[in-house]
């Protein structure tokens, strides 16, 4: 061991700290200091692949994540983040070029040199941890080869550990492919909005989105095609939806929006923009084929003056929803790539 090298005791101090982090916002405050010699100063910045977002929403945790976190940071493809990610099968240190490393750690950190930890899972590449050098290489060689094998296993192990834990919190409300709310989310709500129509004297409408020849698309293309289709679509949805409303994958290729204090007729508007802004957004797939997608929408109305205290709130909600799929139904039957209100 170097007269340099990181003492053992501060290396799994660090590593105790990652583990013993109570929520994403101080993992990833404290992967952003890695252990470094006396006297020295590193950045670490874990990038973590998540082409789904689905990482991304867990750490949301239905509000906004800091963009960026302090020491996490997720990415839809490692290609082109930086230079030396192309050919990473083993830690690489080198000096820091803002044009190729800007992605990585920012060029506000001073760093002069820089050290990419690759994790591996399943044979591919999940993440990097990064970690840049205010003092120059020989802060960089300090961490010795066995010890960054560690420190990047670390890294990537507590970021899981926390993620795992954000999804047992949201488990039942919240499809795990995809990270929108499920439809065990959706019947809850849409009792609860029996209730509040009830109490305010307020309409509501349900939404009910199904994309058109999915099944069709995935014996063609692959699930792999469909996936990305109805990943797509659902954020073009998402995009369309006001605040306000409830979105939800209730289904394999079905999607439904709550819309409380919305009558049927401002619902039908809203479909119709939905409609109109899938057909104007083809789906690029996998092997570069632009695959264009159409949906069917069906609407139904809650009344408020149908509705008095005391009633069944759950048999409400599943008549108003069985009423949504007829029109859905009548949509689809009718050639689908359009709206129908019950």
């Amino acid at each position: 061991m170097s007269d340099r090298a990181i003492p053992l005791q501060q290396v799994l101090a660090w590593s105790n700290g990652l583990m013993a982090a109570r929520s994403l916002d101080q993992l990833a405050a404290r992967l952003a200091q890695p252990p470094a010699a006396d006297g020295e100063s590193l950045t670490g910045v874990l990038l973590l692949l998540d082409p789904r977002h689905e990482l991304r929403r867990l750490a949301a945790g239905g509000g906004k994540p800091p963009d960026p976190w302090p020491g996490l940071r997720f990415v839809d493809s490692l290609a082109g983040v930086a230079p030396e990610y192309g050919t990473l099968h083993a830690p690489w240190s080198g000096p820091y070029h803002a044009a190729d490393h800007g992605l990585l750690i920012a060029a506000a950190a001073g760093c002069s040199h820089l050290a990419l930890l690759p994790l591996p899972r399943s044979g591919g590449l999940t993440g990097v941890y990064n970690v840049g050098s205010h003092d120059g290489p020989a802060a960089l060689t300090a961490l010795e080869p066995a010890w960054l094998d560690h420190i990047g296993a670390q890294a990537l192990a507590s970021a899981e550990r926390q993620l795992q834990r954000a999804r047992l919190l949201r488990a039942g409300v919240v499809d795990p492919v995809t990270g929108w709310n499920s439809r065990h989310y959706c019947l809850a709500r849409l009792r609860e909005q029996v209730a509040a129509s009830v109490r305010d004297s307020k309409p509501a409408s349900c939404v009910l989105i199904d994309v058109d020849g999915l099944g069709g698309l995935n014996d063609k293309h692959g699930v792999a095609a469909g996936d990305a289709v109805l990943f797509e679509v659902g954020s073009i949805i998402e995009a369309q939806v006001r605040a306000s409303d409830s979105f939800a994958h209730t289904g394999d290729d079905e999607f439904a929006a709550l819309l409380p204090a919305t009558p049927p007729q401002f619902a039908t508007r809203l479909a119709e923009r939905i409609l109109a802004a899938v057909r104007a957004a083809p789906i690029v797939l996998a092997s570069g084929r632009l695959e264009a997608v159409r949906v069917s929408i069906g609407i139904a109305g809650l009344d408020p003056a149908t509705l008095v205290a005391g009633m069944d709130r759950k048999a409400i909600a599943d008549e108003w929803l069985s009423r949504a799929q007829a029109a859905l139904y009548q949509a689809k039957r009718s050639g689908g790539d359009r709206c129908v209100a019950s």
